[in-house]
Formats: C-alpha cells, structure tokens, sequence
C-alpha cells in the first residue's frame, strides 16, 4: 500500500527521483513590488492632479464670489471674470472689455460653482 501511494506525493521519495527545486520568490517579490510601486505611484500622481485641479478650481470660485457684480447669475450662462485693481475683481457679463484685464471665462452651474470655460 506504501508503494502506491508513493506514486501520489509531489515530491520524489528516492534518490534516483528529480531534484526538488523551490520557486524563486525573491525574483517574484522583486517584480511584483516594482509593479506595484508603479501602480501606487501613478495613483498618487493622478490625485495630486486631481487635488490641483480642485484647488484651482476653489480659487476661481472664490475670485468669482468675491467679484463685484449687479446681476443674479444664471445657470448655463457664460460670465467674463475681470480684475479691476489689486485683489479686486468684476464679474461681468460684456466680453471683450479692454477698460479690464480680463482673467477667465465661466459658466454658472447648477450646483452654484463657476466652471472655467476654454474660449
């Protein structure tokens, strides 16, 4: 009965048997941890982008709250962004006005943020 299951075991039971040879994990963990410093890297880097474009985006935000304007915004409607002097801004609704420097394009949304559009 030992005979025949000897024939069942993953390894060889006699000294004429294959050699047993153990994976190489160290070449595995080498690999597998650079693919995965790559993946959390490029994730990190995505979310600082992402961060940055938030933040930007709440600085807009603020610039267009802060801003002087006579008008409730509408949602959809496009707005021009203009600094009239040092940390003074307008919100105007006149497009190419040279008497300011004109800053940034937004839109009013619905959820109340100024979107920043590419003219």
């Amino acid at each position: 009965m030992a005979k025949n299951t000897a024939a069942l075991l993953p390894y060889g039971t006699t000294s004429s048997a294959p050699a047993i040879t153990l994976p190489d994990t160290d070449l595995f963990k080498s690999e597998r941890g650079s693919l995965t410093k790559n993946y959390f890297d490029a994730a990190i880097e995505s979310l600082n982008k992402e961060y940055n474009s938030l933040k930007q985006l709440a600085e807009i935000n603020q610039m267009a709250y802060g801003a002087a304007y006579n008008f409730v915004p509408r949602v959809g409607q496009t707005y021009y962004l203009y600094r009239t002097s040092d940390q003074q801004y307008l919100l105007s609704m006149i497009q190419d006005w040279n008497k300011y420097e004109f800053l940034v394009a937004l839109e009013y949304s619905a959820d109340s943020v100024w979107k920043p559009l590419r003219l």
